[in-house]
């Protein structure tokens, strides 16, 4: 059976790209806990920002360096998080 290849994704931020890997549950499982504020808020920049360090594969370090772009990038990588609609019923 042939290995299947994960997908790669593309930010683009003023001009300024990055590649990132689809993220593993174990990226995800980090980005969840760090997302979720306890009072049932977002902080997608914290999410954002252990998603972009996770996944980057190449880009260029002016993202990584300047904090709009990085801001910006941080927040384009919260997209990578898919939520798929699931149902519970009682048996």
């Amino acid at each position: 059976m042939a290995k299947q290849t994960k997908a790669a994704y593309e930010i683009e931020v003023d001009g300024f790209t990055c590649k990132l890997s689809e993220p593993t549950r174990q990226v995800l499982k980090i980005v969840y806990a760090k997302m979720l504020k306890a009072d049932g808020s977002l902080n997608l920049v914290e999410g954002g920002e252990i998603m972009l360090n996770s996944c980057w594969i190449s880009g260029d370090k002016e993202i990584k360096e300047n904090d709009n772009l990085f801001i910006s990038a941080c927040l384009s990588a919260c997209q990578l998080i898919e939520v798929k609609e699931a149902k519970l019923k009682k048996l």
